[in-house]
């Protein structure tokens, strides 16, 4: 191998150490992007030692594309900074309803074609702000993982660590499950577990049904509808809760205020008078 050969090999190695982990797209328009990342490749880094090639999914999975627009419609971010300052950090749909119907069937189609090395990666575009997921299947689990929420491209997100992810009815939430090691590499990402099993007991009938893909719209649309309905219901509960419990703290006040008026009703007993002393006779 000549010299200059040898330089152009050494240039191709480490273009393709740097490039990141190989990706495949699946769909693209200007709403974002779906694509399928190779995750076994990684190797060890200088920031990282010891392999990283310990991820493991259940891949290729059967999602159809209702349950993944279940998924995507039931997820909510917390921790989000008001528009209006002095207002406290609210909760929001993590995704749209036009985003929703435009990842799921990719996704669907993603993990269909994903094998036990790789992942969906999920970025959205929004008024020039993106904001990166990614999701695997492992057994029943769907394993969701913040990367970026409505950050510029090419920035790191800086509040990542503040946000949390929550599911919306929480009924499909794996609540205790483990995540893999190879997650040490992103220790400040929010996450979240899923089973989609579960997810099917939250689609209607017809939108459940299989359907060979490219899925209809009727499907994903009733699978939102359906999760919306149930996200309502979920909030009357809370606010039901959430205006008892005040209730109950303004009664107990009004409860300890009538002691107090009580109390200084009753007035304070009058302490009888002592006698005079007996004067002392005087002997003549």
């Amino acid at each position: 191998m000549s010299a200059a050969q040898g330089i152009l090999l050494c240039c191709v190695i480490l273009s393709g150490c740097s490039g990141g982990p190989p990706t495949k797209k699946v769909g693209e328009s200007p709403l974002g992007t779906v694509a399928l990342e190779r995750l076994s490749s990684r190797g060890s880094t200088a920031r990282y030692s010891g392999p990283l090639n310990s991820f493991q999914a259940s891949h290729p999975a059967d999602v159809q594309p209702a349950q993944a627009a279940a998924f995507l419609s039931g997820l909510q971010i917390t921790g989000v900074e008001p528009a209006t300052p002095g207002e406290a950090r609210g909760t929001y749909p993590l995704y749209s309803h036009e985003e929703v119907e435009f990842l799921a069937p990719l996704i669907a189609k993603a993990l269909s074609e994903a094998e036990p090395d790789q992942r969906v990666k999920i970025a959205v575009k929004d008024d020039g702000l993106t904001t990166d997921a990614t999701l695997y299947v492992y057994k029943s689990i769907l394993r969701f993982t913040l990367a970026r929420y409505r950050t510029p491209a090419g920035r790191p997100d800086g509040k990542l660590a503040s946000y949390g992810l929550i599911f919306r009815p929480d009924q499909a939430v794996v609540k205790a499950d483990a995540p893999q090691s190879w997650m040490i590499i992103e220790p400040d990402h929010p996450r979240i577990a899923v089973n989609h099993e579960a997810l099917r007991g939250l689609i209607p009938p017809s939108a459940g049904t299989a359907v060979p893909p490219p899925p209809g719209a009727a499907q994903v649309n009733a699978a939102v509808e359906q999760i919306r309905l149930e996200q309502e219901l979920q909030s009357t509960k809370d606010l039901v809760v959430k205006q008892a419990e005040e209730l109950q703290r303004l009664r107990d006040e009004l409860d300890q205020l009538k002691k107090q008026q009580s109390e200084k009703a009753v007035p304070p007993a009058k302490a009888k008078p002592k006698p005079a002393p007996k004067k002392q006779q005087v002997a003549p």
